[in-house]
């Protein structure tokens, strides 16, 4: 647009100067003014060749009224859900994660997508074990006052559920007791046994009846033997 303003401008100067000199001859007007228009056009294209060209890369992304730009799941609420020293009851997430940052410790189990959750009741322990000394454990103490991990050529505290009983009934029915499976095992055993010593009584019954039979033979045949030679001779 600059360019051509700058040539209409060049123009109409070049009327201006041939209404001015009318008096001229027309073939000196004529030359003047094909000279000027010659050097105008020389001057716009001096300023073509100077002018740069600039290319703007606007943006192609909707910035409204895209959907997306509006996918953006749900937080999956990771990290520390107790903490060192809290209660935690049986099956207890202690610790979500994405990946091992943590390892299941003592009374602790992992679950597939990496949950560390507690095994047993008790409080919560964050430590490291000397045998692996780049992992980070969590772990369960029974007591409250224990430390993990526990000396490692030691038994490992577990919790067996026992009471200690007062009352004399209670401890003689706890003595007494005996599971159903238990006590068809005991009945099964005895019948065994019993038919054990049972078959073990006929066999001997039956070994002294042969050799019985066996006492009772032996002289009939000796004495057949014997009158058989005498009659012979």
């Amino acid at each position: 647009m600059s360019v051509l303003r700058s040539l209409a401008s060049r123009i109409q100067g070049i009327a201006e100067i041939s209404k001015a000199n009318v008096s001229r001859t027309s073939w000196q007007s004529s030359w003047s003014m094909f000279s000027q228009f010659s050097q105008s056009k020389q001057n716009i294209i001096q300023r073509q060749s100077d002018f740069q060209f600039q290319f703007v890369r606007y943006a192609t992304k909707k910035a409204q009224s895209s959907r997306t730009n509006d996918s953006n799941s749900k937080g999956k609420r990771l990290g520390l859900k107790a903490a060192e020293g809290s209660f935690v009851k049986t099956g207890e997430i202690i610790f979500r994660q994405r990946g091992t940052q943590f390892y299941p410790g003592e009374n602790a189990g992992i679950g597939r997508d990496h949950t560390v959750f507690a095994l047993e009741p008790g409080y919560v322990r964050y430590y490291r074990n000397p045998f692996h000394p780049k992992r980070k454990f969590i772990g369960v103490a029974i007591r409250p006052g224990a430390r993990l991990p526990s000396p490692h050529w030691q038994p490992r505290v577990r919790r067996l559920g026992l009471v200690p009983l007062t009352d004399p009934q209670e401890i003689e029915r706890e003595r007494t007791h005996v599971s159903t499976r238990e006590y068809r095992g005991r009945i099964l055993k005895k019948q065994r046994i019993q038919q054990e010593i049972a078959d073990k009584a006929e066999k001997a019954k039956l070994r002294a009846a042969k050799q019985a039979a066996k006492t009772k033979a032996g002289p009939i045949i000796q004495a057949n033997t014997t009158t058989n030679k005498t009659a012979i001779a």
